[in-house]
């Protein structure tokens, strides 16, 4: 029995040294598995995360709610940039995103009181600025601001929904006219410019003087010319920021879906 006994454990001990050696692994040799973003039929980190916070117990439960709208201007451009038919149509949305915000509602009330302090000063130094006709320039463009917005705000207080055919016709009127007097303003203002600007400085002090223009009326004219290009560069700046945000954006999300 003894000689059994030492013929199992040799044979136990040969067996356990030979998977031990066959079965050993090199250190050097063990591959740490791939990161989880790598392995196929998974979806990268990047592309999993919130763009918001999550809905509400009532959004979720509650099939009444109507769904969660775009609070930021970045979002609402993201959606712009799903639902466009192109470039140009994409443009536009953009636009008319940027007009629907609080800063151009504030802008819209300045369109408002800038004219009336055009036709004001224009009126009121009218013969104080021998070097140009500056007060002339605010005195027309302002009362054709001002008509320009009377016959808009004219135009939608008689619009008739009821009569689709004659408020069509209304429209294309309105379209017509509004297009004959952005043509003038635009005119008007390029005059303005060269007025403005070729007589920079002025003399302020000495009304015999041929370069003589009153400070309130140059300084006034010189702001308002100014400030349209400020406000027109800044207008861009934003516009191509929000475009090239939304481009980005849309190439990370087509990553996503593939």
């Amino acid at each position: 029995e003894t000689r059994i006994d030492n013929v199992v454990l040799n044979i136990d001990a040969n067996v356990n040294n030979l998977l031990n050696t066959r079965y050993q692994v090199n250190e050097d040799e063990i591959v740490s598995p791939p990161p989880y973003s790598q392995i196929p039929g998974t979806v990268p980190l990047h592309c999993g995360r919130n763009s918001g916070p999550p809905p509400t117990y009532d959004e979720v439960v509650n099939p009444d709610v109507p769904p969660p709208s775009y609070q930021s201007l970045f979002g609402q451009v993201r959606e712009a940039r799903k639902t466009a038919n192109g470039l140009i149509d994409f443009f536009k949305k953009v636009i008319l995103i940027i007009l629907g915000t609080l800063g151009v509602t504030i802008l819209i009330g300045f369109t408002v009181l800038i004219p009336c302090t055009m036709i004001l000063i224009g009126a009121s130094y009218m013969d104080q600025c021998r070097a140009e006709n500056i007060p002339t320039f605010l005195l027309v463009g302002g009362l054709v601001w001002v008509l320009k917005n009377l016959l808009k705000f004219w135009s939608s207080c008689r619009s008739n929904t009821s009569d689709p055919e004659a408020e069509a016709d209304n429209q294309a009127r309105q379209k017509r006219h509004e297009s004959l007097l952005n043509c003038f303003l635009f005119g008007w203002f390029i005059a303005g410019c060269v007025l403005v600007y070729r007589i920079y400085p002025p003399n302020y002090t000495d009304p015999s003087d041929p370069n003589y223009c009153n400070r309130t009326v140059y300084l006034y004219a010189f702001w308002l010319v100014t400030s349209t290009f400020i406000i027109f560069g800044l207008f861009m700046g934003c516009l191509c920021c929000l475009t090239v945000s939304a481009v980005l954006s849309s190439n990370e999300n087509s990553e996503c879906d593939n």
